[in-house]
C-alpha cells in the first residue's frame, strides 16, 4: 500500500478537550463520583501528566455512569479484570468504588471468585492485600458506621470535606 500524504486542510478541527477541562477539574469531578475517593496513582497522573488525567475522566465516565450494566456491576467487573491483568495496586481502588457503590463484601468475592475462574489463583493471591484492606475498612464501616479515615485528598464536591475525603496509599 503506498503513503498517502495526509492534507490537514481537508480534516475537520475540533477543540482539544485538554483546552476546556483543567485536570485539576478533572480529577475533582472523577473523586466525587466516585464516592469522595481518589486513587492514588489518579491523583499522580494528575500532578506529572495532567493532560493524561483529563483524558482519563472521558474513558471513565462509563464508569462512573449507569447504563445497561450499572455503576457497582461495571466496577465489580473491573476488580476481576485487574486481579487477572495481576495489577496488585489495582486491586483496592476498584474494590474500594465497588463498596462505595453499595457492593457487598459478599459480591467483591464472587467477583474474585470469577476472577480465579478466568486467570487462576494467582489473581487471588495478587489482589490478598487489596481485599484485605477493603474488607477490614467495610467491617469497620459496619461497626462504626462511619468510614474509616484515609489521608485527605478532597475532590471538590459538594459532599467533600477533609473528615469523610477517601484516598489509597498505592
Amino acid at each position: 500500500m503506498a503513503n498517502r500524504k495526509v492534507d490537514d486542510k481537508q480534516c475537520k478541527k475540533i477543540k482539544n478537550l485538554k483546552d476546556e477541562v483543567s485536570a485539576d477539574d478533572a480529577v475533582s469531578e472523577m473523586g466525587c463520583r466516585m464516592g469522595d475517593y481518589v486513587p492514588h496513582a489518579l491523583a499522580h497522573i494528575k500532578q506529572h501528566n495532567p493532560e493524561l488525567a483529563v483524558v482519563i475522566k472521558e474513558l471513565d465516565r462509563v464508569m462512573v455512569e449507569d447504563g445497561a450494566l450499572d455503576r457497582k456491576t461495571k466496577r465489580l467487573i473491573a476488580l476481576a479484570c485487574v486481579a487477572v491483568r495481576m495489577c496488585e495496586d489495582c486491586v483496592y481502588p476498584q474494590a474500594r468504588v465497588a463498596a462505595n457503590y453499595g457492593a457487598t463484601k459478599e459480591e467483591i468475592v464472587e467477583a474474585m471468585h470469577v476472577a480465579v475462574v478466568v486467570g487462576g489463583v494467582p489473581s487471588w493471591s495478587v489482589a490478598k492485600r487489596g481485599l484485605s484492606q477493603i474488607f477490614n475498612e467495610m467491617e469497620e464501616e459496619e461497626r462504626t458506621g462511619k468510614k474509616p479515615r484515609r489521608a485527605a485528598m478532597g475532590c471538590g464536591c459538594a459532599a467533600y470535606s477533609p473528615e469523610n475525603a477517601n484516598t489509597d496509599d498505592e
